[in-house]
């Protein structure tokens, strides 16, 4: 997070396509929690590593970006930063970072994912593939066009010209 365009794009996330969707008590101050949040996601002193938030993304992506994506589908809003994060899910669970080095996956879909990326070769088979997992996607985002050209578009971004790119891109 002390990338000025990932500090952006997390904020911009957060304001602009998640707290929409939230119902709070009037006069929450959520631009104020947001930076606060950004804030302490910024502090080096912070013990969580990335690799032990994303653990267990198959039980945490449903409520954390696709029920908001769902809330923007219906309403028509913009919604590219969160399919941006479920690309980059979709990229993590691939096992394989940029460098070409093996990334430990901690999930309980774990072989699921394995067999998805072996089984199917094209960015395109391979999103189509993670989509269809009904526990995490139900059956309605598979079937939504906008939703799957949208997230296979980011994942294509991402594997040609990498998250840093992709990010500031989208940070803009």
């Amino acid at each position: 997070m002390t990338n000025p365009a990932y500090r952006r794009a997390a904020l911009a996330l957060m304001l602009d396509e998640q707290a929409p969707t939230l119902s709070m008590p009037e006069g929450t101050d959520l631009e104020g929690y947001a930076n606060l949040l950004i804030a302490r996601f910024t502090n080096p002193s912070l013990k969580h590593r990335t690799w032990q938030i994303a653990m267990d993304g198959s039980q945490k992506l449903p409520q954390r970006l696709l029920d908001p994506v769902r809330l923007h589908l219906q309403q028509g809003d913009d919604y590219r930063r969160l399919t941006l994060g479920v690309a980059g899910w979709m990229r993590y669970v691939g096992g394989v970072d940029e460098q070409g080095k093996t990334i430990d996956i901690v999930d309980p879909l774990l072989a699921q994912y394995q067999a998805i990326h072996q089984q199917y070769q094209t960015p395109e088979e391979r999103v189509r593939g993670l989509l269809a997992i009904e526990s995490i996607f139900g059956n309605d985002l598979p079937k939504n066009h906008e939703f799957v050209q949208a997230v296979t578009d980011a994942y294509q971004q991402l594997l040609q010209n990498g998250a840093k790119a992709t990010v500031e891109a989208l940070a803009k």
